[in-house]
């Protein structure tokens, strides 16, 4: 006797069972859904800043009654003080996750052949429902980035020294030197010496390449997002994030597609 095996589902479908048919939301949920994509190897939980790009999902009033599910992507990069998240001119992509995903999508619609991207945005919209309909149950306060390492040249690790509020905080927590806790937690990789970066971003001229710590960072992540946009932008230690500020297609964008993409449409 032959046993039929069901294959599973593709992104695509998954998004038809999901969220095809559904009405548009009516009011947004004060909820944020957060998770990454990782451009290239990260090598012991690290991957160099540039290479990380921060995913976010919530709902968007557009029109009165009316919400957009908005998928949105920001990379990060060093700045003069320390490293940025977001922004206007770091924004790698803005979507709505409600429109179906057609082959060659543009403007908000999602490119159907881009399904790292399509299942990352369903695990999200499938997590933030979770925690609307149990009771906002595993949910932060605000958002959480991940944390920076700051590597240095041996040559240059003997004059790095630790700064800081963060750092003056950990030490009077743990009653330790700042100097002594800054060795202990020193990290050598990429032939580099690491240190926590919000202790030693005064020496932000001197450091080769920054890194984000992924090994214990969340995966998926849902916050409370109770004063839009305010909530979805400020600092956390070295780093400044700014996931609201993005492009907006033009109408004459969001109109053009494809021939194949027209065909499904029609």
């Amino acid at each position: 006797m032959t046993i039929a095996t069901l294959e599973p589902l593709s992104p695509l479908d998954r998004w038809r069972k999901r969220l095809g048919g559904r009405r548009r939301r009516v009011q947004p949920r004060p909820l944020a859904a957060m998770g990454y994509l990782a451009k290239g190897v990260v090598t012991n939980g690290l991957i160099e800043v540039e290479n990380l790009t921060i995913v976010l999902l919530y709902d968007e009033p557009i029109t009165p009654g009316h919400c957009a599910l908005r998928l949105a992507g920001y990379s990060g990069r060093r700045v003069p003080w320390g490293v940025r998240f977001g922004g206007h001119d770091q924004c790698q992509f803005l979507k709505d996750l409600s429109l179906q995903p057609v082959p060659a999508g543009r403007g908000y619609r999602l490119d159907a052949a881009n399904t790292e991207l399509l299942a990352l945005g369903l695990g999200l919209e499938r997590e933030m429902d979770r925690c609307a309909r149990y009771q906002q149950q595993h949910v932060r306060e605000q958002v959480c980035l991940p944390k920076l390492w700051a590597g240095f040249r041996p040559a240059d690790a003997a004059g790095i020294t630790g700064d800081g509020p963060e750092l003056a905080a950990y030490a009077a927590f743990t009653g330790r030197s700042s100097q002594h806790l800054l060795e202990h937690l020193r990290r050598d990789q990429f032939d580099l010496a690491l240190y926590p970066f919000a202790w030693v971003s005064h020496h932000w001229q001197q450091a080769v390449a920054i890194f984000a710590d992924m090994e214990r960072y969340p995966k998926r992540q849902v916050f409370q997002l109770r004063q839009m946009p305010d909530d979805l932008f400020g600092y956390q230690g070295a780093a400044e994030f700014n996931f609201h500020s993005g492009f907006r297609p033009s109408r004459r964008q969001q109109r053009r597609c494809s021939p194949k993409t027209a065909a499904i449409l029609s």
